[in-house]
């Protein structure tokens, strides 16, 4: 017998899946899953018992739906690492994991960004930049414009605010929870200390010592809101209003 090996193999060193808890996003998630989903082998989605729109929005796009009542277990008000840990439990392969939320948009050429134009380290937790659109008109005026990759070689948005990129002072870049990408073979389990969507991500990365976490360059992320964000909005469950469609 071959000894167990921490690498994946051949056929599994390009499979990409992707874990994304929703509750009460599903407007939102309708339209994220739409671009996202073709880049993912696995496409999971971890929502309450309660929220059949995140269901029904999960089985018309064909992604995995785990349903859970971790989110609010023991008095918590919004449990989102213990039910992300639910979620990677339903992971298919021994390749390239990645978490993210549901108002997160990945990029048209993602999956050929990621394997082809970027040297990804199996021992290294990424990143990337997201910048914030408001609203669906100004989607669709983005994507109108077309792929980000410009003239070959010049990486644009066309639009859009550029989010927050998180540096401590002591710990340097961590990335966050909107978009964190590692392989399976350097997997950590989610932590929750405060039972909110707040600063779990953090602990999540720092698993991964400071050389070992990455800002991918190749990859730049649209985050799609309803109006301007405030940071720890929706820390406890969903504040922010539905989209305007």
């Amino acid at each position: 017998m071959k000894p167990y090996s921490n690498s994946s193999g051949p056929s599994e060193s390009l499979r990409l899946e992707a874990v994304t808890t929703c509750v009460g996003f599903d407007d939102i998630l309708d339209l994220t899953l739409t671009e996202n989903h073709a880049h993912m082998d696995t496409m999971i989605i971890v929502t309450s018992h309660e929220d059949k729109r995140t269901q029904m929005v999960a089985q018309k796009h064909g992604a995995i739906c785990v349903q859970t009542d971790l989110f609010h277990k023991n008095g918590r008000n919004f449990n989102k690492g213990a039910a992300i840990n639910a979620g990677m439990a339903r992971f298919q392969y021994r390749g390239w994991r990645l978490i993210h939320d549901a108002d997160i948009i990945t990029p048209d050429n993602f999956r050929r960004l990621l394997f082809n134009h970027t040297h990804l380290d199996e021992q290294c937790i990424y990143g990337c930049d997201r910048f914030d659109v408001i609203g669906v008109n100004e989607w669709r005026k983005i994507k109108q414009r077309g792929p980000q990759s410009v003239h070959r070689s010049f990486v644009t948005t066309y639009g859009g605010t550029h989010s927050a990129r998180y540096v401590d002072p002591l710990r340097g870049y961590v990335p966050l929870g909107c978009f964190q990408l590692y392989h399976a073979s350097c997997e950590h389990s989610y932590p929750y200390s405060l039972g909110t969507a707040a600063h779990d991500d953090i602990m999540f990365a720092e698993q991964w010592p400071q050389s070992q976490r990455r800002l991918l360059p190749t990859v730049l992320c649209y985050h799609l809101v309803s109006h301007k964000p405030t940071t720890g909005e929706n820390w406890e469950g969903r504040k922010s209003p539905h989209l305007d469609t």
